[in-house]
């Protein structure tokens, strides 16, 4: 999908699809410093995606959820959601990523009627995309060697990353149990562009005409489809990200509170403590404390 906005720039919600080996569907890795290289715009594959994150933190955008992510964490997106991610203000992160097709992978060594093959429902509001190693530990334990072994390749790796994947299908349909989830709104992928450009400048002020053109719209247009999509105004939701932005940045980094809120858009101290004391019912610096203690 491609987008050329009325001052003649393109920006782009891409269809990337990957071309997988038909004998073992599982592609290379792709390592992935962020805020050293150009950001990745919007884009959607035609294959399963996992990720695993080093070091850093940030936000990831899915459709139209907003999840924030750290070091330690896997990130798991099927075929059906647009996604990005985006380092938090100032930052680095580093991700390895890599597609497969696991129903193709499995062929001959799980039987077709499985129903744990499945795929399709690991999306919408109700999975989380971005999956935390202190909750889920099982889950993103089996991402990182999927990961870890496809760059080795040791001694019989095809067979250890079949087994990888299978453990990985039978905990996150234990873990996340439900039927095929329905689409999301159909505004957010045309959204996508002017999404990417909020939390690529989260510390500057929404400005709609910018954003409008961006999705080559009228302004009274974006502001009906963004309402629609997230149910809130585009400055909402700018808020919030910059809100969930300020408390991994609070949580995982050493940062001093002022020059978080600095980062995030914030112009003055005061301000941000309202803010987020309305969101999480304490102080950025209470946050801090009680989740490194």
């Amino acid at each position: 999908m491609r987008f050329q906005s009325k001052t003649g720039e393109i920006s782009e919600t891409q269809y990337a699809p990957i071309r997988l080996p038909s004998d073992f569907p599982v592609s290379g890795v792709d390592v992935n410093i962020r805020g050293e290289i150009p950001p990745i715009p919007p884009h959607i594959h035609d294959c399963f995606e996992l990720g695993y994150c080093y070091s850093g933190e940030g936000l990831f955008l899915v459709e139209d959820k907003i999840l924030p992510f750290r070091a330690g964490d896997a990130a798991i997106i099927n075929h059906r959601e647009v996604h990005v991610m985006v380092s938090s203000p100032g930052g680095k992160t580093n991700w390895s990523f890599l597609n497969l097709d696991p129903a193709a992978l499995l062929a001959g060594y799980v039987t077709e009627r499985e129903e744990r093959l499945e795929t399709a429902s690991f999306c919408g509001n109700r999975f989380p995309n971005v999956i935390s190693e202190a909750e889920y530990p099982e889950l993103v334990q089996p991402v990182r060697e999927i990961i870890e072994t496809r760059v080795r390749e040791p001694a019989g790796f095809s067979s250890e990353i079949r087994s990888l994947v299978w453990l990985l299908l039978v905990r996150l349909h234990r873990a996340f149990h439900f039927e095929t989830q329905s689409s999301p709104p159909p505004g957010v992928s045309r959204l996508m562009p002017a999404l990417h450009h909020i939390a690529r400048h989260i510390d500057r002020p929404v400005e709609i005409p910018r954003l409008a053109a961006l999705c080559s719209t009228s302004e009274s247009n974006f502001r009906k489809l963004f309402h629609r999509s997230f149910g809130c105004a585009p400055k909402v939701y700018l808020g919030r990200m910059r809100l969930k932005s300020a408390a991994v940045m609070l949580e995982t980094g050493s940062l001093p509170v002022l020059e978080i809120a600095l980062r995030c858009g914030y112009q003055s101290l005061s301000n941000f403590n309202r803010q987020f004391h309305a969101c999480y019912g304490v102080s950025p610096s209470a946050f801090r404390a009680a989740r490194k203690s």
